[in-house]
């Protein structure tokens, strides 16, 4: 009995072992979803409980509960075919297309074709094929207009990112063809919204980026004060009604010029500045007649002193004052700046040199009758008065800025000089009694003096930092220097000169000093390597 068994076991283990050999190499497979190749007309698939048989089911929606995966056959409604959607080509031209079924050509389309698929397909006379949009009707240009915004291509349904919900007039758009492409949606996709944000502020530096630039170039317009204030020079009759004042030669508006300033790295925080500001260039004039020649000068006291007023200078046709003056700032500075807790506000002190040019002159003239009526010269006098004005001297500063946010700054400044003035002057007169014998004659002198005055500077300034390289600057400056000469008409030194005739030489000038204020704005932009 044990060799039969074991023969057996033997016989057995041996066919198994055969019939294992001769299977094919197994390969691992990935996992599959069974439900998902189901084939469920074929399989005598059965409507569960509660739920609506698919045939008397005529609506586009899933049943309750199915948000995803396979849709039982039958839930987009009947076969297309059923009213004879496809059987001719005449039909579907008509609308006889998916007549009987309720209108879905296309079940991915999304909306009523009422045409044949083909004709959906191709986009020509309506409805949707393969997701596009038709040129016409209810999934055309039109048709897009009048739909919800989850219909064929409507703002609900993909390749729509750039609507947003908004409706569906973005069709009408004429360069993209209807489909509401990026550069139709000009507001919604940011392209307006971006370009006013690039209008802001670079902020990649930072709040805390200490103030620095390598150049700056601004245009730079100033006006200034007449040191002469607003003298009377002309009345109409002796001691008349005054017709011509020095302040009638306008001289003070605004005059164009430049500011150039380089800053130069020189120790951790500290730099030298060079800073030029200037190049104005001022003038005026006033003119006034009278043909009965009744026009008197302030040198006669306006016919006071002598009575009736001097041959030269009175009984004017015409008198006449002008005005010319010019502006010129060089400084060179050493600035340490720094920046304060939170980085909010920061700021500098600087010490340095600065030298200041400014000429002041000052013109009069007369023309009288013809020697009263007894000759054939016409009577003239002419006063020219011009003072160069050199200042130079020591300064000190300081400025604070405030980080209103990353990019844009406001900041003010002062300097105080004290500074000496080597004043320059030049004297020229003419009239037609001057010489020898009361006959037409000229001179001219020169003078000057040391005067030591000081100055100060204010200036308020806003920054916009449009990129790491460019800011724009808008300032405004006030410029005040104390004892400066202008020119001047000085008419106790022309009378004591006239009195000394012939082959006098006029005095020293007695016109005091007064204060220059220079006061204007400047626009321009500063650069950063």
């Amino acid at each position: 009995m044990i060799p039969i068994k074991a023969t057996c076991l033997t016989l057995f283990a041996t066919a198994v072992f055969a019939f294992w050999a001769g299977l094919p190499e197994a390969n691992a497979q990935p996992p599959r979803v069974v439900q998902a190749d189901m084939d469920y007309a074929g399989s005598g698939y059965v409507t569960p409980a509660g739920m609506v048989p698919p045939t008397m089911y005529n609506g586009t929606a899933m049943p309750l509960g199915m948000q995803s995966g396979v849709m039982p056959v039958g839930f987009n409604g009947p076969a297309c075919d059923s009213g004879g959607c496809d059987t001719s080509y005449g039909s579907g031209m008509l609308g006889g297309c998916d007549g009987s079924c309720g209108g879905s050509c296309d079940g991915g389309c999304g909306g009523n074709c009422g045409y044949d698929d083909e004709e959906c397909d191709l986009g020509i006379f309506g409805g949707c094929g393969c997701g596009r949009c038709c040129m016409l009707g209810r999934g055309g240009l039109i048709g897009s207009i009048g739909q919800n915004a989850t219909a064929c291509g409507g703002c609900g349904r993909e390749g729509c990112r750039a609507c947003g919900g908004r409706t569906n007039l973005r069709f009408l758009c004429m360069f993209c063809r209807g489909d509401g492409c990026e550069a139709c949606q000009f507001w919604g996709r940011g392209y307006l919204r971006g370009a006013i944000g690039s209008l802001l502020p670079y902020q990649d530096a930072g709040k805390c980026a200490q103030r620095w630039y390598d150049l700056s170039v601004e245009g730079l317009f100033l006006s200034h004060n007449n040191g002469n204030g607003n003298q009377v020079i002309t009345t109409q009759g002796i001691s008349g009604t005054p017709v011509l004042n020095i302040g009638d030669a306008d001289s003070d508006d605004l005059e164009a010029g430049m500011r150039l300033s380089a800053a130069f790295i020189f120790g951790a925080g500290g730099n030298l500045e060079f800073t030029y500001m200037g190049g104005q260039e001022w003038d005026g004039r006033a003119t006034v007649n009278d043909p009965n020649a009744q026009l008197f000068s302030v040198i006669s006291d306006f016919g006071v002193t002598p009575a009736g007023g001097f041959d030269d200078t009175d009984q004017s046709l015409s008198q006449s004052i002008g005005t010319e003056s010019s502006f010129d700032s060089f400084e060179l500075n050493y600035r340490r700046r720094t920046v304060g807790p939170y980085c909010r506000f920061q700021g500098s002190w600087l010490v340095g040199l600065r030298h200041i040019r400014y000429d002041d002159r000052l013109t009069y003239s007369t023309i009288g009758l013809d020697n009263n009526g007894t000759g054939t010269d016409q009577r003239f006098f002419t006063s020219s008065d011009r003072n160069k004005n050199r200042l130079f001297g020591p300064q000190a500063g300081f400025d604070l800025w405030y980080n209103v946010m990353p990019g844009i700054n406001l900041g003010v400044g002062a300097k105080g000089a004290w500074m000496q003035n080597d004043i320059k002057r030049n004297s020229f007169l003419a009239f037609n009694s001057e010489a020898a014998g009361a006959t037409p004659g000229s001179v001219q002198f020169n003078d000057g003096n040391q005067d030591t005055t000081v100055m100060a500077e204010l200036d308020a300034t806003l920054l916009y930092r449009l990129s790491h390289s460019w800011t724009l600057r808008s300032a405004y400056h006030v410029i005040a220097v104390d004892d400066v000469r202008f020119g001047t008409l000085d008419a106790q030194n022309i009378r004591n000169f006239s009195d000394s005739l012939p082959g006098s030489t006029p005095g020293p000038n007695r016109n005091q000093t007064d204060q220059l204020v220079i006061q204007g704005f400047s626009v321009g932009a500063e650069y950063i390597w």
